[in-house]
C-alpha cells in the first residue's frame, strides 16, 4: 500500500471493476456529469467502487472500501446532457477517508500493489489456467463452438483478474476476490470457483446431450 494517499472521484456501482478489464457506462446524474467533467479537465482517471449499500441512483451510497481506479479512454454525448463512456480498470486502491459528500463522493485513497513473486506463483497459476481453460471450451462447447487453445494472459496478476472478471459469482463474491491482498491468495480463491464452474458447465453439456437424445428417440 503507497503510505502517501492520492484524492480521487468517486463512482459507486453496481457493480466490480477488476484492473486491465472494460467497462461501459452511461451516465445521466447531474452529479455524475460533473464529475465526469472535471476528470476530462484533469487525468481522466476516477475511481469505481463496489456499493455496500445504498443506492445506485438518486440517494448517497456507502462504497466498499477498495475498488479500482478507471480512466476514461472513449466519451460520447448522447441526449439531454447523457455520456457514453468506455473506461479501463487501471489500479486497486483502499480508501482511507471520504473527504466529500456532494455533489459526489471523493476520497483519499491509497493505491495498492500487487504482491507476489512469479516464480513462486508458477504452481497456483498453472492450475488456474488449466481450470480457466477448460471453463472457457467447455463454455464454447454449449454454443457449438470449439478452440483448440484459449488465450489467457501470462502475467499472474492480469490472469487472477481476467478470471475474476469473468466467473458467473456473485458481486460480494467478486469484491473479495477484487480486495484479496495478494495475488497468491486471489488465485487461490479462484481455484474452487472455477472447478464449481467446470462442474456445472459439464452438468449443463450432459443435459443438452440427454435433451438431443431424447429428441431423436
Amino acid at each position: 500500500m503507497e503510505p502517501d494517499g492520492r484524492v480521487l472521484s468517486l463512482f459507486p456501482l453496481n457493480t466490480v471493476l477488476f484492473p486491465h478489464m472494460e467497462l461501459p457506462l452511461q451516465v445521466f446524474e447531474e452529479r455524475y456529469q460533473q464529475m465526469i467533467a472535471a476528470c476530462l479537465e484533469g487525468d481522466r482517471t476516477f475511481g469505481v467502487v463496489l456499493i455496500k449499500s445504498g443506492m445506485e441512483v438518486g440517494g448517497p451510497a456507502e462504497p466498499h472500501e477498495v475498488g479500482t481506479t478507471a480512466v476514461i479512454t472513449d466519451v460520447r454525448p448522447l441526449a439531454d446532457g447523457r455520456m457514453a463512456l468506455a473506461v479501463t480498470g487501471q489500479q486497486r486502491f483502499q480508501i482511507l477517508e471520504i473527504i466529500q459528500e456532494r455533489p459526489y463522493l471523493v476520497a483519499r485513497v491509497a493505491l495498492l500493489k500487487e504482491e507476489g513473486d512469479p516464480a513462486s506463483l508458477a504452481s497456483v497459476v498453472g492450475t488456474v489456467r488449466e481450470l480457466a481453460h477448460t471453463c472457457r471450451q467447455k463454455a464454447l462447447a454449449l454454443n457449438g463452438e470449439w478452440v483448440r487453445r484459449v488465450r489467457l494472459p501470462h502475467e499472474p496478476d492480469a490472469l487472477s483478474f481476467l478470471v475474476a472478471q469473468r466467473l458467473p459469482v456473485a458481486l460480494p463474491v467478486k469484491q473479495r476476490l477484487l480486495a484479496a491482498p495478494t495475488v497468491a491468495e486471489r488465485l487461490t480463491q479462484e481455484i474452487p470457483l472455477l472447478e464449481q464452474e467446470r462442474e456445472r458447465l459439464e452438468r449443463l453439456i450432459l443435459t443438452r446431450q440427454w435433451v438431443r437424445n431424447d429428441a431423436l428417440n
